[in-house]
């Protein structure tokens, strides 16, 4: 017996408050209804109380809220509390070239978005875990005078960043305001703990920096973060060529028709509204296009039109043998600045992290990479 009809599929989310209301409202039009997520109280970091309907309302669920949207002006609400969020930019530094990028990145954002930024440098000392129980007396002394000049030395630098940045946008953004953190321990783990604390509404990652032995695109410490914190994350590689985000003309977002695609699309748009650009959504279909994936483009692209009232929207289905090699190819016809994805476990972010792939992006690829953690 077929019952694809009766799978639950997400529709949306909203504060529990709004979720009710939509609930009643799809129950009243005959539509079953169903909510999860309830008992979380941090709703800009979950992403809300989700509500589910079942696989065959979801076409007439979606036009109801939709209308009710409208009637609500909660289109409006949401984009105040993105650009709330993404007033403060979390930039996790090591000093090497692509941290400095990043920072310049950090800027250009902060500037639009009337941000505040905070640098963050982790140092690590790895003795910690291999020191012998019985360590003599001397050696602890000079471990923690090494500690300590570890922990001056950063900070000797982090003031001279600060200034160094304060200084790049003296005339631009003379109020800028730059907060600094030392933190010690692991990579990814300081910053994900920092994230929590400060809240930002974007991290800002240069790749390939001092101590990343990955070669890889994102590095270690950038994929270990993205896995770690549900904030979106900017990576920035080491050789990208933008330096001024004025010039940032095309961003694509590459969906899997995963079900935080409206919720990713959402944060995208608001932190990019500011800027002058054209927005590009595409999907990869391997081998042949399913039967499925221009419905599934049409509601995403009706639901971007909505979303976004300001950007010029181009939607595609593309067919080719390979997910990477058909965005490479939609990437250079396009003239694509940066990419945009969600993050999850099963489907194109964890093909982009593969390393045989990794190779051949970095050989012709070199783009800012937004990511978005999807809602499990």
């Amino acid at each position: 017996m077929d019952t694809s009809d009766d799978k639950i599929i997400v529709i949306a989310r909203h504060s529990y408050s709004r979720a009710l209301l939509l609930m009643s409202r799809l129950e009243a039009a005959g539509i079953d209804c169903f909510l999860s997520n309830q008992n979380l109280l941090q709703a800009a970091v979950s992403g809300g109380v989700e509500i589910k309907v079942r696989k065959a309302d979801v076409e007439k669920a979606l036009r109801l809220i939709e209308l009710s949207k409208k009637e609500h002006g909660t289109e409006k609400e949401a984009t105040v509390r993105s650009l709330r969020s993404a007033r403060k930019i979390l930039v996790p530094v090591d000093f090497s070239d692509a941290s400095v990028r990043a920072c310049d990145y950090a800027l250009g954002l902060a500037g639009k978005l009337k941000a505040e930024i905070k640098l963050l440098h982790v140092f690590y000392n790895p003795v910690l875990d291999i020191a012998p129980f019985d360590t003599s007396h001397a050696y602890q002394i000079n471990l923690v005078n090494y500690l300590h000049e570890a922990e001056q030395n950063a900070k000797h630098q982090l003031i001279n960043l600060v200034k160094e940045l304060k200084l790049k946008v003296k005339k631009s953004n003379p109020d800028l305001k730059i907060t600094y953190s030392l933190a010690n321990g692991l990579a990814a783990e300081e910053i994900a703990t920092t994230a929590s604390k400060f809240r930002p509404g974007l991290i800002v990652i240069g790749t390939r920096g001092i101590g990343n032995q990955t070669g890889g695109f994102l590095g270690s410490v950038t994929a270990k973060l993205i896995e770690k914190t549900k904030i979106p994350v900017l990576a920035i590689p080491e050789n990208s060529k933008f330096t001024n985000l004025e010039k940032i003309k095309n961003v694509m977002y590459a969906t899997d028709f995963d079900k935080s695609d409206h919720l990713a699309i959402s944060r995208l748009i608001n932190i990019l509204n500011p800027f002058d650009v054209s927005l590009h959504c595409v999907h990869i279909s391997v081998g042949v296009k399913k039967s499925w994936d221009d419905i599934k483009m049409e509601q995403l692209q009706s639901f971007l039109v909505k979303e976004n009232k300001k950007h010029p929207v181009n939607c595609e289905v593309i067919v080719s043998g390979d997910v990477i090699n058909g965005m490479q190819t939609y990437i250079r016809n396009n003239n694509i600045d940066i990419i945009a994805l969600t993050n999850h476990s099963r489907g194109l972010l964890s093909s982009f992290f593969a390393p045989s792939i990794t190779k051949k992006v970095m050989s012709r690829i070199n783009k800012p990479l937004f990511i978005f953690k999807a809602v499990e």
